[in-house]
Formats: structure tokens, sequence, C-alpha cells
């Protein structure tokens, strides 16, 4: 199955082009509002650098959020052009599923955390031991202290799976460094650099196997993941009030 995988719903993202399980090409960037809009331009790139033309793309993976409202919608709208002009297949892959996939085979719990503002951060928790990641909180959008106090609370989850560690991901394990180590100290793992963010592979490999499985959407009915509002949604119900 040939399937192109698009992120640009965090601070990082980008395009990759995967062939039966393979990724074949990737682009990845820091996402502004201007490199995220000419992604359109690096697909046509990409596709005639291996040789491939739009009709032989089978499906189409893109992550949905949450994280960046504006970044999110224009990877969703280049996903719907994407499908309504080539019908095919689009995967929605949650972008916390995507980040935690970054560290699959780690054996310890994953905890992705992205900023939404001030000391908000989307997150859940997920037992890594595998392929996939398994899922064991829900998605969430909640205060850093929050998140932590409920971390702490996984005592008996972590003891039972003999995890020893909890590692966190995402920009939001950046920022709040400080309140998650000094919280959970010797417990928390703050990630690496290089798979702090979702990768456009693993978005690609994530929606590929959504495919496969028939649980995809049509073009018509792909919509970003919002847990909580825009910052130009609250400045207009601050205006309004």
């Amino acid at each position: 199955m040939h399937v192109v995988g698009i992120d640009t719903s965090t601070f990082t993202g980008g395009i990759a082009l995967l062939r039966d399980g393979q990724v074949v090409a990737e682009y990845s960037v820091y996402v502004t509002r201007r490199n995220s809009e000419s992604l359109v331009a690096v697909l046509k790139d990409m596709l005639r650098d291996i040789d491939w033309t739009p009709r032989d793309l089978q499906g189409i993976a893109v992550a949905v959020g949450p994280g960046s409202f504006t970044g999110t919608r224009i990877g969703v709208t280049m996903a719907k052009v994407l499908g309504f002009s080539l019908d095919i297949p689009i995967s929605p892959v949650v972008t916390l599923d995507a980040i935690a996939a970054n560290v699959a085979f780690a054996r310890s719990l994953v905890c992705p955390v992205i900023s939404a503002r001030r000391d908000l951060v989307y997150n859940a928790t997920y037992k890594a031991d595998g392929l996939s990641p398994e899922r064991v909180t829900e998605y969430n959008v909640a205060r850093i202290s929050e998140v932590v106090d409920a971390v702490k609370n996984m005592d008996d989850l972590i003891q039972d799976q003999g995890y020893d560690k909890v590692i966190f991901l995402g920009d939001g394990a950046l920022r709040h460094r400080q309140i998650i180590e000094e919280n959970l100290e010797d417990l928390a793992v703050i990630g690496q650099p290089w798979y702090l963010g979702p990768k456009p592979g693993v978005v690609a490999a994530l929606g590929e196997r959504q495919i496969a499985l028939g649980n995809t959407v049509d073009a018509r009915d792909l919509v970003p993941f919002y847990m909580g509002k825009s910052s130009a949604e609250m400045a207009k119900a601050r205006c309004g009030s």
C-alpha cells in the first residue's frame, strides 16, 4: 500500500511516503505557518524524487491533534483536498498516539504532553512494550500539576507491570520539565529532543494499519481533534462578555 502521512499539528511536522510499511521518503521541519502551507509543493517534489505520481497514492494518514489549532487545520485541509481529488481513504491519527509510538519498545509508561496555553497540556498515558503502545487513560487537557499528580496515583500500575520509569514526551515535557522532575524525581525521564514530537513516518505507519482495517473517514467527514478553545475563540468570548 502507498500511503502519505501528513503532520502539522505541533512544533515539528512534515510529510512521509510509505510503501508496504516502509518509509521511502520523509520531510521534517519545525512548523511555522509559512512552511506548513508550502507542504503541497514539498509533496510534489517527494513524489517526483521517488518516481511516484499522485495517482499511486492509496491512502492518507493525517495527524488531527490535539495541538496547534492553526497548524492542525492546515494539515487536515491538505488531507481533505488530497482525499477529494484522488478519491482515496483517510485515516485520522491522534497526535498523542503518534508521539507515544516513538518509544513503542521502551517497556515503560509513556506520557506525551503537548502545550496548550499557560500551564495547560493535552495528555494521555500509555503502556509501551511492543509495536503499538496501549493507551491506559483518556485523552485529556489539564494543568501540568494535575498530570503529575495523576502519574503519582498510577503507582499500582507501575509496580504491577514492573516499570521503573515514566517517559515524558512532547513540547510540554520541555516546557514543564522542572515541575515534572521536581515532583516525580527519579521516576520521570524526559525524552530526547529527536523524538519529542510526532514523526510523519510514524503518522503514516499508524494510518496505514487503520486503512488496512477499514477504519477510515471520507474527506468531507474529516475534522480536527480539538480539546479546547483556540486563542481567537477565547478572545472573542472575552470581548462578548
